[in-house]
């Protein structure tokens, strides 16, 4: 048998079985339904449930009350177009805080009216919680769970103070699987202008997850107060389509003409 017509039956043989394959799961592919996928999983995650600090510089009591986000440190919820304030420094000035995102400060078009905010003191802060994925087991176990995690995130002026925005897979013995973030752009990648710019990352669910963690840290690098920015904050799982009817006759289709182009080479030799 010479190369050509070696080459000739192993492609028929290949072709025969993807014909095969295909057929069978035309027929046994059934879609699994979730009432949670496609939707966005975090709750509050525009941080518009409560209200908003009208000045920016709320610490303590005077901290919105934020449903549902477990908080630490300073943590709060900034209006757009607040105030600002005026602070003392350590040299006895003044110093006037204006500026901080409204309705014309780069971010989302559908930003409401408040968004996550560090806090107004030197230091730290975050808020999570915690989402339940066990009624989407199956889709997640058969290895077809893929995640969507975005949110649009930034700072003031050429502060360094930043947001990181983590989620955490677990399994039934909540031991981790996998990690994923995204993070607010630098100073310099805003152009040193206050805003928001939006930020995301895709990626497959790992086998076996029965929960997200998801954590939203604000660092303070510098300045009166933290002001790291969130916004629209969002884990959206969806499950990895099965080839369309369109795509099994495409690829029918070829092998079918590949098959014919084998006969036809026989019949020259």
């Amino acid at each position: 048998m010479n190369q050509l017509s070696y080459f000739s039956q192993k492609t028929t043989e290949i072709c025969l079985a993807v014909l095969a394959g295909l057929a069978s799961s035309v027929v046994l592919s059934n879609p699994i339904h979730a009432a949670t996928l496609g939707q966005n999983l975090i709750v509050n995650g525009d941080a518009e449930q409560g209200e908003g600090d009208p000045i920016g510089n709320a610490v303590g009591e005077d901290i919105p009350f934020m449903p549902v986000w477990n908080t630490t440190g300073e943590f709060s919820v900034l209006q757009y177009g607040a105030t600002g304030f005026e602070f003392t420094n350590a040299f006895g000035n003044l110093v006037l805080v204006r500026g901080l995102p409204d309705a014309d400060s780069p971010g989302p078009s559908d930003r409401g009216n408040n968004l996550f905010y560090g806090g107004g003191n030197r230091a730290s802060s975050s808020a999570a919680q915690l989402i339940d994925l066990t009624d989407l087991s199956s889709v997640i176990d058969a290895g077809k769970g893929a995640f969507s995690l975005s949110g649009w995130l930034g700072g003031y002026t050429d502060d360094e103070d930043n947001a990181e925005f983590t989620i955490t897979f677990f399994d039934e013995a909540n031991q981790s699987l996998g990690i994923a973030s995204i993070s607010s752009p630098t100073a310099t990648e805003r152009n040193n202008i206050t805003g928001l710019l939006f930020q995301s990352v895709d990626g497959s669910v790992p086998i076996g997850t029965r929960q997200v963690d998801v954590l939203l840290n604000m660092n303070h690098v510098r300045g009166r107060v933290n002001d790291a920015y969130a916004d629209n904050l969002a884990l959206v799982i969806t499950q990895v389509p099965e080839p369309s009817a369109s795509g099994f006759f495409l690829v029918g289709a070829s092998c079918l003409m590949v098959l014919k182009l084998s006969k036809k080479r026989r019949v020259l030799q």
